[in-house]
């Protein structure tokens, strides 16, 4: 490539895609579907992997299935229709080592391959019906005239890289467009071609605009860390030399993709270090009586550690900001209530929020049955409280005479006063976000945070996401947990699980049958949702799923089992009637509790030894973790059995590892693995900005290094006001500013 021209490289930046050459306003249209408006853009829209175009393999040498390049002389063309509509064109390509044919099932083919010219092809190695090698639907590149004498051949053979496509190291790039549909599915390719997107990539960078792109990380971060500059990098991505350019050019920009999200994170850790001081709660000999006296049990050793991490912070001025993490069933409740137990004896209040009233009132019930005698008072907010129980509720809080408040959202809601808080606990943290937890802090003086999950969060994201956070981890379960046996069920097994659930329900057991919709519908799975219902009988088996409901599985579970008594929950239900079925479960008076799920967190229920999963491929592996922690709790066996129609690999593979494993730390990480911190939670992106570049599976020692730099500039410079600072505080601020589960970052 030609030397880059700084003096004209900041305006060709700017310049719109629609005015270089090759584009005009369809093709501009088609980019901008892309997000791709202007050179800067186009810069920026990096390759999502590179196939190697450099080696070239004598066609002698040629193996079945193998991905090749081959430089050939065109010596024989035909063409023949081989159906209405269809034809096909078959090339003679013969080198030093032997012929073979290539195949193309697009007529247009034939006027671009000259008789007798020599040809860059790459593409696939297959085998025809005549059991004979072919070189399938291959990309190519002319490179000579069909009269080129043998000077010319010669030349061209060996040429040096000269193209965007052949003879190197080339870039493949991602043309599914960033949106969605509205239905959620994913839209189709853009129809630009891969050999247009080079070229245009290849002008741009030809004609110097790489050179006016201004590098943010400082110059001493990135000679310390040996890497690239931003010009260079982006230069040597699109377009490498070698394998190891790729590399070098990929670390530069994954560094400074991570080191903007670390930037980020470190502010909203100094936001809070910059608050008051936080009141201190020191634990003495006597509270940590009071508060043994008041647990039927011994904190596991994995408890005790993290409650003393807990209590160490709790005892310093400034805010606890800390994660409590653990697997489902582990004890995290128990560490959460000697915490507040805590900031109680010293005369402040708590508050726990959490995600569903369901998960608040089994919080309240568990609270009030441990402190039942004490003087600790708690209070619940229910979301549809009558005005009257709201307003006595709101004054009791202000005055201080409710010590624990324990709730949903609603606890956020500005009317809402303490007299004097000084812990927050926000329980499944994941269901929340940043914004919340601020809002939260809000409510008191500087009040310490302690935030819980139960979805195990791999180290990557705990840098990311979480990283304004200190972590506690409680890495085992306490004793008395029973053995739960995962099987995935085929429709042919139903009766056999029938007979099951009947033998559980006469020795004195529950079962839970768990769907992914209140109402039942004939829409395909989630992995077929963009295709059409089938008409035919013939259609494919597993094509067409039915996804069922609560109210449809009731009524077929009353015909199939009906010696049980069934109930149903689900979320639209009012909440005295959730209070009602859910007591009825606890006094024994149901067998089956059928639902959707809204029982994934807050159902406790010792007698519990089966769940039912429908239409498992509808749940997220966490979700299908934590339904399964809502059996043997009590210490007896259980069995999780799971129907599901998964019709893509990642379908399966995701319940193939559900079945493999109980470790929610393990099904974590296959969770992270199998769908990427874009879904992780659930939701797109999940609090994360897009990476293009970095990898947290791959990156994670790079993260680490971005992560210690981002931490020492801002104890360096805590509001990056210098001056050399201003464009990473701009970017920080773009970043975060994007999403609230990230967050607001001050950026003045």
């Amino acid at each position: 490539m030609s030397a880059p021209a700084p003096s004209a490289s900041r305006d060709l930046l700017d310049r719109p895609l629609q005015f270089m050459k090759g584009v005009g306003p369809k093709r501009a249209e088609l980019l901008e579907r892309l997000l791709l408006k202007t050179v800067r853009d186009l810069l920026y829209f990096f390759p999502s992997a590179h196939k190697d175009r450099a080696s070239v393999t004598p066609i002698d040498r040629l193996r079945l299935g193998q991905e090749a390049n081959v430089r050939a002389q065109i010596v024989d063309m035909t063409s023949r229709r081989v159906a209405p509509g269809r034809e096909i064109v078959i090339a003679t390509l013969q080198d030093e080592s032997g012929c073979i044919d290539g195949v193309w099932w697009n007529p247009y083919v034939a006027d671009k391959l000259p008789p007798m010219a020599w040809a860059f092809f790459s593409g696939k190695i297959t085998k025809n019906k005549r059991g004979l090698r072919e070189l399938s639907n291959a990309d190519f590149e002319i490179l000579t005239s069909g009269e080129a004498d043998d000077e010319e051949v010669a030349a061209a053979s060996s040429a040096g890289p000269a193209s965007p496509s052949f003879g190197r190291i080339v870039p493949i790039y991602s043309l599914r467009p960033k949106q969605r549909r509205p239905d959620g599915t994913e839209p189709p390719e853009v129809r630009l071609s891969q050999a247009f997107i080079r070229r245009l990539v290849w002008r741009a960078l030809e004609d110097g605009a790489a050179a006016g792109l201004k590098d943010d990380l400082p110059e001493g971060l990135r000679k310390g860390r040996e890497l690239l500059a931003l010009p260079e990098a982006v230069r040597r991505y699109h377009f490498p030399e070698s394998s190891a350019e790729v590399e070098q050019a990929r670390r530069r920009l994954a560094f400074e993709e991570l080191f903007v999200l670390s930037l980020g994170v470190a502010l909203r850790r100094e936001e809070v270090a910059k608050h008051e001081a936080a009141r201190r709660l020191p634990l003495t000999p006597a509270i940590q009586q009071r508060i043994d006296a008041r647990l039927p049990f011994q904190l596991t050793p994995a408890q005790a550690r993290a409650f003393r991490e807990i209590a160490a912070d709790l005892e310093g001025a400034r805010p606890m900001n800390r994660l409590l993490q653990g697997d489902v069933g582990c004890g995290k409740t128990a560490v959460a209530l000697s915490a507040m137990l805590l900031a109680v004896a010293h005369g402040a209040q708590a508050v726990l929020l959490a995600p569903t009233e369901v998960l608040a009132e089994q919080h309240l019930r568990t609270f009030s049955k441990l402190l039942e005698g004490s003087r600790v008072r708690i209070g619940i907010l229910r979301g549809g409280a009558a005005a009257a129980e709201r307003r006595a509720f709101l004054a009791e809080l202000e005055a201080g005479a409710i010590h624990i408040a324990v709730g949903t959202h609603a606890l956020l809601e500005p009317d809402i006063r303490f007299k004097d808080l000084a812990l927050a606990v926000v329980d499944e943290q994941h269901k929340f976000g940043v914004e919340q937890r601020r809002t939260l802090r809000a409510k008191g003086k500087a009040p310490h945070v302690l935030v819980m999950t139960a979805t195990p969060i791999p180290r990557s994201l705990s840098l990311t996401l979480y990283g304004d956070l200190d972590l506690s981890i409680i890495d085992a379960l306490p004793p008395g947990r029973g053995e739960v046996v995962t099987k995935l069920v085929k429709e042919a097994d139903r009766a056999k699980v029938y007979k099951l659930i009947i033998s559980e329900a006469r020795a004195g057991h529950s079962s839970y049958v768990v769907l992914p919709r209140i109402e039942g519908d004939g829409v395909a799975a989630a992995e077929a949702s963009d295709t059409k219902k089938p008409t035919s009988k013939k259609a494919p088996k597993g094509l067409w799923s039915e996804v069922k409901g609560v109210e449809e599985e009731v009524k077929r579970l009353r015909e199939h089992l009906p010696t049980l008594r069934i109930l149903d929950l689900h979320g639209r239900m009012p909440s005295e009637d959730k209070d009602r079925i859910l007591r009825m479960l606890r006094e024994g008076k149901a067998d089956v509790l059928v639902s959707t799920q809204v029982i994934e967190v807050g159902i406790d229920l010792p007698s519990a030894t089966v769940m039912l999963i429908e239409n498992a491929e509808r749940f997220g592996l966490s979700s299908l973790h934590q339904l399964r922690g809502r059996i043997g709790r009590g210490g007896l066996k259980g069995w999780c059995l799971v129907f599901g129609a998964p019709t893509t690999d990642g379908g399966k593979d995701r319940l193939k590892a559900f079945a493999s494993t109980n470790d929610g730390f393990q099904i974590a990480e296959a969770d992270f693995r199998l769908r990427g911190p874009g879904q992780f939670f659930g939701t797109e992106q999940s609090g994360l900005p897009e990476l293009t570049v970095a990898d947290l599976l791959r990156d994670q020692r790079l993260l680490q290094e971005a992560r210690d730099d981002a931490f020492a500039l801002v104890r360096q410079d805590p509001e990056l006001v210098a001056a050399p600072h201003a464009a990473l505080k701009r970017r920080v601020g773009e970043v975060f500013l994007k999403d609230e589960r990230l967050g607001r970052v001050d950026v003045g």
